[in-house]
């Protein structure tokens, strides 16, 4: 069912665009190009070859093929399975896109949480883009084959790219995750009025439409919390220094032990009468000395 914004768009092909697309088509090619650079320049060099050469040739095709790939699916695919809201994880960014015109048209808050909002699952998180990937690789391939090799090699193509482009896209939302769980541990160990400076400086993720979603968070210190947080029944014992880890692991195979305050104390007070009968001693040899030096 498809959204009251959508629904309610002047033209009957609405198709949701995210503004955040241009920056990331951009970034995706000149990485891409970037990677390509270097992998030819490294080939070059271990093959004996023009180095310069490879990596004109890698940048040039790999340059292609990413603005192919980046462009379908930012510009068609996922415009077209935001529409239909295809999945579960489309729905929410297409409400993310909503939200983010309302605000700029100035009919919400320019910050804050709606009712309606919630933080995605583990499992949105990780096959987030996975459909758009897949088949955006999967034509990127098969297109880019076909043109070069044939229409013969369109399917092969399109099953291999598509292959590549869900394994690449799944590996980009793992590192996501490991990010996000990173973040809330983090949250966890900060006090609370740390917090808001926090979330100022951008360390809270943002939706793909550009949103900063504080609720990320917070999904993540729940799952956190119920993975690591000990009952509430037992303390945390205290976490033992250095030198107390140091003594305790010595006196496993050294005769030493760790002394209690007040026997650390007796001690000080040994050494002490110790230091001061010497003071003693050494006054009463001086006035002997003084002594004899007037009888002479």
């Amino acid at each position: 069912m498809s959204s009251p914004t959508a629904s309610s768009s002047t033209s009957p092909y609405f198709l949701p665009f995210d503004p955040a697309s241009p920056m990331l088509v951009t970034k995706g090619v000149l990485t891409t190009g970037t990677l390509g650079a270097i992998t030819g320049a490294s080939i070059g060099v271990v093959q004996s070859k023009n180095p310069f050469a490879l990596s004109i040739n890698m940048t040039i095709n790999l340059s292609i093929a990413s603005l192919t790939f980046f462009g379908l699916r930012e510009y068609i695919i996922s415009p077209f399975l935001l529409s239909i809201e295809a999945t579960p994880s489309h729905t929410r960014r297409l409400r993310d896109l909503q939200r983010l015109s309302s605000k700029q048209l100035g009919k919400l808050p320019a910050t804050g949480v709606t009712e309606d909002e919630s933080a995605p699952s583990l499992m949105e998180v990780r096959t987030d883009r996975l459909l758009d990937s897949a088949l955006a690789g999967g034509l990127t391939g098969g297109v880019l084959s076909s043109a070069f090799r044939g229409r013969a090699t369109f399917g092969k193509a399109f099953i291999t790219s598509s292959l590549i482009g869900s394994i690449l896209q799944l590996s980009a939302n793992q590192l996501r995750v490991f990010r996000l769980e990173y973040l809330a541990k983090q949250s966890q160990s900060q006090p609370i009025s740390s917090q808001a400076p926090a979330s100022a400086t951008g360390l809270i993720p943002e939706t793909a439409a550009g949103i900063y979603d504080p609720s990320l968070i917070t999904n993540f210190n729940e799952h956190s919390l119920k993975s690591n947080t000990p009952t509430p029944t037992k303390e945390n014992p205290q976490t033992p220094s250095l030198p107390e880890k140091m003594m305790k692991g010595l006196s496993k195979f050294l005769p030493v032990r760790k002394l209690t305050d007040d026997e650390y104390l007796e001690q000080l007070q040994k050494k002490r009468d110790d230091v001061d009968k010497r003071l003693r001693e050494i006054e009463d040899e001086e006035k002997r000395m003084y002594e004899w030096a007037k009888t002479q």
